[in-house]
């Protein structure tokens, strides 16, 4: 009696087999809602969490250090390139050398946020790890093996850094387009606010994504997949630096919520 063999690439794709099964457990993508919902519910989560207070003020002290000195210098220098292009005693050359310099300030305050965050992260990988790990804890997931300092620290100033690669000649080029024409401002600062939200929304996911050994390529298409869902996160976190004091605590807030963005996507 001959027995039947069946093809094990046809027996997968039946219903119920394991391609289905795969497919079923990935999870649709991210929503606008998805992003607002898991950015507050992280501020709880931390707000709401003695245990990881401690951890929560390492990002903040290594942000306001880094923020301070890199905006102090930044302003100096961009005050003495301003007035040392724009010269004159006239008040048309008195008014053109303030409001550039309002222009450049701008700028020079939002890179100096983004370049804190750069490297604030990598500094202070330990304690943002441990609060990115607690609220998985809190949500039932599993406790993960923490990758060693080594590791953490390059793989989180390598991510930031592409992220800064991409963002920063952005922002050079939106601001040239202002100092050349100062109407396009209206243009010019709703696309500076959309490149902060982006690089905010990629920096964030880096720890509850390296906790899980997520490499570049594969968070390329997750952000992709993801894409408005993680905006809408990144954007709340852009209003937040907008609020004297509450952007020092963007770090463990943004982490926290975006483990819960992770954990939703099933990654």
């Amino acid at each position: 009696m001959t027995q039947q063999v069946r093809d094990p690439l046809a027996q997968a794709t039946e219903r119920g087999g394991p391609i289905e099964r795969v497919a079923q457990e990935q999870a649709p993508p991210l929503r606008i809602a998805d992003g607002a919902g898991a950015f507050f519910r992280g501020i709880g989560f931390v707000v709401a969490t003695p245990r990881v207070w401690p951890y929560a003020w390492v990002p903040v002290l290594v942000l306001l250090t880094l923020t301070t000195l890199l905006a102090t210098l930044g302003l100096w220098g961009s005050w003495h390139l301003v007035s040392a292009i724009i010269s004159g005693s006239s008040g048309w050359a008195e008014a053109g050398r303030w409001l550039v310099e309002v222009l450049v300030a701008g700028v020079v305050l939002v890179v100096s946020l983004l370049l804190g965050f750069a490297f604030a992260q990598p500094l202070s990988g330990f304690a943002l790890e441990a609060i990115s790990e607690k609220q998985e804890l809190e949500l039932g997931g599993i406790k993960r093996e923490s990758p060693p300092f080594r590791e953490n620290f390059f793989r989180s100033l390598a991510v930031n850094l592409i992220g800064l690669a991409v963002g920063l000649p952005l922002f050079a080029i939106l601001t040239t387009i202002e100092l050349f024409a100062p109407p396009a401002a209206i243009v010019t600062f709703p696309l500076k606010f959309v490149v902060s939200a982006l690089l905010l929304a990629w920096d964030l996911l880096d720890y509850p994504l390296g906790l899980r050994r997520v490499d570049v390529p594969a968070r390329l298409a997750f952000f992709k997949r993801n894409f408005w869902g993680l905006f809408v996160f990144g954007a709340f976190g852009a209003i937040i630096l907008l609020v004297p004091g509450l952007g020092l605590l963007l770090l463990p807030f943004g982490v926290a919520g975006a483990t819960r963005l992770v954990m939703k996507a099933r990654v």
